[in-house]
């Protein structure tokens, strides 16, 4: 199998979560079955991603450029290029870009998720900050 990088098939996440995650191989873009699932997100500086967990998945995510901050279940982690933190099943985790250029992570689950299941996740973090803040 072969997959390329195609931000048009970019999700946008809006405020106050503000990233693009693109994915590259998930079960529902694969031609055959897969195991975990990959994609990378990209959050310009000062974005983030809630604190959150997946309880049925790991994932691990790879800093492939920029510098951040991570915290897996409230250890904080300076997140740099060639460094990846990893969150086993029910592990809360998040990520914060505190650089000044964008940071971008290869973000890997077993077993795999979907675009569609990224997208809705995104969407009810982002909907339940906005509840949160009437």
């Amino acid at each position: 199998m072969y997959f390329a990088y195609d931000p048009a098939r970019g999700i946008q996440v809006d405020e106050p979560y503000r990233r693009v995650m693109v994915p590259y191989m998930m079960p529902d873009t694969a031609s055959c079955p897969i195991d975990f699932s990959v994609h990378l997100t990209e959050w310009e500086p000062g974005g983030q991603v809630d604190e959150h967990c997946h309880e049925g998945a790991m994932e691990v995510m790879y800093c492939v450029s920029g510098h951040g901050t991570a915290s897996v279940n409230g250890q904080a982690y300076d997140l740099t290029e060639n460094s990846m933190i990893a969150a086993a099943p029910g592990e809360r985790h998040c990520i914060k870009n505190t650089g000044d250029t964008p940071l971008r992570c290869l973000c890997i689950f077993s077993p795999p998720t979907t675009a569609e299941e990224l997208r809705r996740r995104a969407q009810s973090a982002v909907d339940a900050s906005q509840e949160g803040g009437r």
